[in-house]
């Protein structure tokens, strides 16, 4: 019940984002008589003909740079996510001294000797 409204609330939120100069236009021509009677920068030179044009174009240049402002914020966050810098833990490993305990035996044991070091035998 509360899905439907909160889905179009998040619609619109992405798509105004996206369609911020058609809101800028559309709100130009809604208002077109106000603008050009009180928020006209040129409304002392109606020889310009001007119509609150001048207005519009304030507008859509700050859409403009606010949109620019968010992209380079949003790469700035990408650019920061791919490059984290994590500690790198090196751990030294030290070897224990075993002591190998080699019998003092008078060679090799005759079984492994012949067993493994022969010549090849020739007929």
């Amino acid at each position: 019940m509360l899905l439907k409204p909160i889905s179009v609330l998040l619609l619109f939120s992405l798509l105004s984002t996206n369609f911020a100069n058609l809101f800028v236009f559309a709100g130009f021509e809604l208002n077109r008589k106000y603008i050009a009677a009180e928020l006209c920068i040129n409304k002392n030179k109606p020889e310009l003909h001007c119509n609150g044009k001048c207005f519009l174009m304030k507008k859509l240049k700050q859409a403009q740079d606010k949109e620019q402002k968010q992209e380079r914020q949003a790469q700035k966050t990408q650019i920061q996510d791919a490059v984290v810098v994590t500690q790198q833990v090196f751990k030294q490993y030290a070897l224990a001294e075993s002591k190998l305990h080699i019998p003092a035996s008078m060679g090799m044991p005759q079984s492994i000797k012949n067993s493994i070091f022969h010549p090849p035998q020739t007929n």
